[in-house]
């Protein structure tokens, strides 16, 4: 499947999930594993039912494997669920398509306002159909990081900010309103939550550095703890830091 394709998949699973979820009346966690919600499951549904159909094998979070195919897609239904639960505008769903040399194509898209960032391998990455791409910046001093976690130190940084949502905060990384994104010491991430993100933000221009040279690019349930920076200089310091 050429990689157009794949994109109006991805975008026709997006609209799937957005319409979930502007129907869905309930709230509150689904009570079936640690720290999934009701819009978790529901959205969920909506993704998997366009991808499954349209002949993709699926790695979901909330659904674990399902289907056969040449390409899997690894999603992420609501990353930042907590958020949407809460009434927070800051949440998406969260599209990797990954063949056999790896992420192919990628859509993240912030739902309760509608930006859409995408990317395809080799091809850079828009926000909106447009082209964007990274800071550039290079010195932690005048950085602005995106956080998973708590810091329990000060790492002389110029700002950063915990925003519950990986996906979207690569993508902020991947148009240069972050510098970059880390964990926080102790903290990690799922390839769901972080691969779509990750390919958006290296078609942008961003160094992605694995501190323990652990493979990303992953389709099990195992956390890694990327560092995805605006400059090789910056992921470097960064890395050194955090692990």
């Amino acid at each position: 499947m050429e990689p157009t394709e794949i994109q109006q998949v991805l975008r026709a699973t997006a609209r799937a999930v957005r319409g979930a979820l502007e129907s869905f009346e309930g709230s509150g966690l689904s009570g079936k594993h640690l720290g999934q919600y009701e819009l978790d499951l529901v959205a969920d549904q909506a993704a998997t039912e366009v991808l499954l159909g349209a002949g993709f094998a699926v790695f979901s979070e909330e659904s674990g494997h399902q289907g056969e195919g040449t390409i899997t897609v690894v999603v992420d239904p609501v990353d930042g669920s907590t958020n949407c639960d809460r009434g927070i505008p800051f949440y998406c769903v969260s599209l990797c398509a990954v063949d056999e040399h790896g992420p192919v194509a990628a859509l993240v898209e912030n739902l309760p306002v509608g930006t859409r960032y995408e990317a395809v391998r080799g091809q850079g990455a828009t926000r909106n159909g447009e082209r964007i791409g990274v800071s550039r910046q290079e010195e932690g001093a005048t950085a602005i990081i995106g956080v998973n976690g708590t810091l329990r130190e000060d790492f002389s940084w110029g700002q950063y900010r915990t925003m519950g949502a990986a996906a979207l905060e690569l993508c902020l990384v991947a148009e240069g309103a972050l510098d970059a994104y880390v964990q926080a010491p102790g903290y990690a991430i799922h390839p769901w939550d972080y691969l779509g993100g990750v390919l958006i933000a290296t078609e942008a221009g961003a160094t992605v550095v694995s501190p323990a040279g652990e493979e990303l690019t992953i389709l099990r349930a195992e956390q890694r703890r990327p560092v995805v920076a605006s400059s090789p200089a910056l992921a470097a310091l960064l890395a050194s830091q955090v692990f």
